[in-house]
């Protein structure tokens, strides 16, 4: 007959223990994953002043479009340049999935200035220096029409906090009346609008 192993008290406590440390390790890794593997929501932050915090990885953000010398205004701009414009990754998962930009959503606006003389280029132009970063952001909070924007300048003038433009700035008219959406111009971000299957007209 086959020999039968006896194992102490002591062996049978240690592995129990084992198995429900594993057991709570796993959980605790389980509720620390957002659900349905969405990122965390991030969301603007403001100092004391309630001036709006340039958050520090604006530059990886989704890129949803860009214009070159696309101006709002009636006098021609003095001088051409590119415009390039990002999303906050959670927002803009947010509104792929909805059509819909959330409360905290933020949208960075680049004007760079352009280029053409550089090797290998034999036409066009292209991007160069950052000449203003310009945020928008929605939060009722904090503003009774919804959504606020912020002049953080560029160059060596670039600031790291900005107050709101404004409720009297040409910024928050010129939106209402003429975005097509929620007091963005989607209509010159297509590949956000793509990116929704929104049509814009």
């Amino acid at each position: 007959m086959p020999r039968q192993r006896h194992r102490s008290p002591g062996f049978a406590l240690l592995l129990t223990a084992a198995i429900v440390t594993l057991a709570v390790v796993g959980a605790a890794h389980l509720a620390a994953q957002p659900a349905g593997d969405e990122a965390p929501t991030v969301m603007p932050r403001y100092d004391a002043n309630g001036a709006l915090h340039l958050p520090d990885d604006y530059l990886r953000w989704t890129f949803v479009g860009a214009s070159l010398g696309l101006s709002y205004n009636d006098e021609p701009p003095q001088r051409e340049s590119f415009n390039h414009t990002l999303m906050e990754p959670t927002a803009y998962d947010h509104f792929v999935r909805t059509g819909e930009f959330r409360e905290g959503t933020m949208l960075a606006l680049l004007v760079r200035s352009t280029e053409a003389d550089a090797m290998p280029a034999r036409h066009g132009r292209f991007a160069s220096d950052v000449l203003a970063v310009e945020l928008a952001v929605k939060d009722k909070e904090r503003v009774e029409a919804g959504w606020a924007y912020y002049d953080f300048r560029g160059g060596a003038n670039a600031l790291t906090t900005a107050q709101p433009q404004p409720p009297g700035n040409r910024c928050y008219a010129c939106h209402i009346d003429h975005a097509a959406r929620d007091n963005v111009f989607l209509q010159f971000y297509p590949l956000l609008a793509d990116a929704a299957g929104l049509t814009v007209d």
